[in-house]
């Protein structure tokens, strides 16, 4: 395997909870092991577990024999991955405690802003893992008054779906995003939990009860949307048609960002 240039090892009090940890609720595998060590590794991250063995013998790496929990006391290790929906979902499935729940990060780097979410949680030795993920902001539509409309229908609990047209090569992914409305003054983490390609006459009543729009039927969302693709085709000069390829997305609120913050 290739490894990377920094990879730390953590002594842990018992080898095989530690490692099932990692893998059963975080989601690493297992890349290599011996009786007393395992090498994990999930996307490019890799951690190392080692068992911790006291009193120390000759030649032993503990710096110390008064090691009690919590490990790794003043450091978190920063865990980057393009979704950290997965191993947050995972986590709350398996009734694991989050250390710190998600939050929105700003952090600068010279002349760039590193927006970024993110949440900590301590594995069974008491080491702080930091989850993060580069995070987008958006709104619906193309002016105020719908941008507005429509975020408040979702804090309502009115909406919770919505589509767009799709881009050809444009990739599918559930996860988190920000919604915002048109000033980017009220903003909400959501979390896509469903998501597909159709076509504009396929959309189904069930859809367009979700997208909650005027009275919420199929009728009245296809004047709505064959109005709006009508003018963003219009504006690439593609003619609108009834084939046109739509995706289709459902989400859920995981928290109003601001309010817990």
């Amino acid at each position: 395997m290739n490894f990377n240039c920094l990879i730390p090892e953590l002594r842990v009090f018992g080898l095989e909870k530690s490692k099932k940890f990692y893998t059963d609720v975080l989601g690493f595998r297992i890349e290599y092991e011996r009786y007393d060590f395992a090498m994990m590794v999930l996307g490019k991250c890799q951690i190392m577990l080692q068992q911790l063995t006291l009193p120390s013998v000759k030649g032993s790496w503990n710096v110390t024999d008064d090691m009690q929990y919590p490990l790794g006391r003043g450091i978190n290790l920063q865990i980057i991955l393009p979704d950290i929906s997965k191993v947050y979902n995972s986590i709350k499935k398996h009734n694991y405690d989050i250390f710190i729940d998600l939050l929105v990060s700003d952090y600068q780097e010279n002349e760039i802003t590193n927006h970024v979410l993110e949440f900590l949680v301590k594995d069974p030795d008491g080491y702080l893992l930091r989850f993060q993920q580069d995070i987008v902001d958006w709104h619906f539509g193309d002016n105020k008054k719908m941008a507005d409309e429509l975020f408040q229908l979702v804090l309502n609990g009115d909406k919770s779906a919505t589509s767009h047209l799709y881009n050809k090569g444009e990739k599918l992914h559930k996860g988190f995003s920000i919604l915002t409305n048109w000033n980017k003054t009220k903003k909400i983490l959501i979390q896509t939990t469903k998501i597909y390609i159709t076509t504009f006459d396929k959309v189904t009543q069930e859809h367009a009860f979700k997208e909650g729009e005027k009275d919420k039927s199929l009728k009245s969302w296809k004047a709505v949307h064959r109005k709006f693709f009508t003018k963003e085709l219009n504006n690439k000069n593609i003619k609108f048609t009834n084939s046109c390829n739509i995706i289709c997305e459902e989400f859920k609120i995981i928290k109003i960002i601001g309010e817990e913050q």
